[in-house]
């Protein structure tokens, strides 16, 4: 890939394709890329999978990754969600973690991070964060967060002038799609400077942006703003049909989906903003 490969924000796809759902809306990885041209990124984007059970390819899609960091060709990452646990112990996820250890933790400020959903727990565990299940259950569909106000006086913080209400007064509020059992307990160790960004009645942590002198530059969200109301609806219905979600959730979540308005695009534009900065 390194040969007449562009310079490029590196989506790592951390799931395999869901059934009934893939094939009507692409994997993670492709609505991730969809959020952002929604949102006018102009930077090319290339997808790397990295859930795999075949250790050849992983080795591949590894040493490809590296070439291309060694070549200068990655200006940003974003971790995609997943299925799996951030806690679990499969082989893939072992390899992730020696990645984020070894390469993107190592990257400095200069190379933008962000995490969604699984890829947010999973940076946070490595950033040695307690991560794991929720006691209150799963927080599925569109949902609230009361946004952490600090958020904006972070020196050049992606949320400045795009999370702004009609009269242009900065939102306090955010509705986002959310598909999660896991969740993060706190924020990093002092090492690594971390500010909330906001939560919910179900999560108190809905993602984390760093502070100006961190070692490192990173946004995530325990949401999914990357979901369309109909990537959720769908999703939502795939959860049902699994038996992983009761009837009467269902029906709940799924009124709550179609009623609250989805602003994940507004996230997309954060996430641009964030690479831009």
């Amino acid at each position: 890939m390194t040969s007449g490969t562009p310079k490029h924000i590196a989506v790592l796809v951390l799931d395999t394709p869901i059934p009934n759902v893939t094939d009507k809306h692409g994997d993670f990885g492709d609505n991730t890329i969809d959020l952002l041209s929604r949102a006018s990124n102009t930077q090319p984007t290339i997808k790397y999978q990295l859930r795999s059970d075949t250790d050849s390819e992983l080795a591949h899609t590894y040493h490809t990754l590296h070439s291309n960091i060694e070549n200068h060709l990655i200006t940003g990452f974003i971790l995609t969600g997943s299925r799996c646990d951030a806690f679990g112990e499969d082989i893939w996820i072992a390899k992730l973690d020696h990645f984020i250890q070894q390469t993107l933790l190592k990257l400095g400020p200069s190379v933008p991070i962000v995490g969604i959903c699984f890829g947010h727990q999973v940076l946070a565990k490595n950033l040695g964060c307690k991560i794991g299940r929720n006691d209150k259950g799963w927080e599925i569909g569109t949902h609230t967060i009361e946004l952490n106000q600090e958020i904006f006086k972070v020196k050049d913080n992606p949320f400045d002038g795009v999370l702004l209400s009609v009269d242009d007064k900065i939102l306090d509020h955010l509705n986002l799609v959310e598909f999660h059992q896991d969740i993060i307990y706190g924020l990093p160790p002092v090492n690594y400077d971390m500010v909330s960004i906001g939560s919910t009645v179900m999560c108190n942590i809905q993602g984390m942006l760093s502070n100006e002198g961190c070692s490192v530059k990173l946004l995530t969200f325990q949401g999914h703003p990357e979901f369309t109301t109909p990537i959720a609806l769908d999703l939502l219905k795939s959860k049902y049909e699994n038996n992983l979600i009761k009837k009467l959730d269902y029906e709940k979540y799924k009124y709550q989906t179609t009623s609250l308005n989805n602003q994940g695009d507004l996230i997309g534009k954060v996430i641009v903003k964030f690479f831009s900065n």
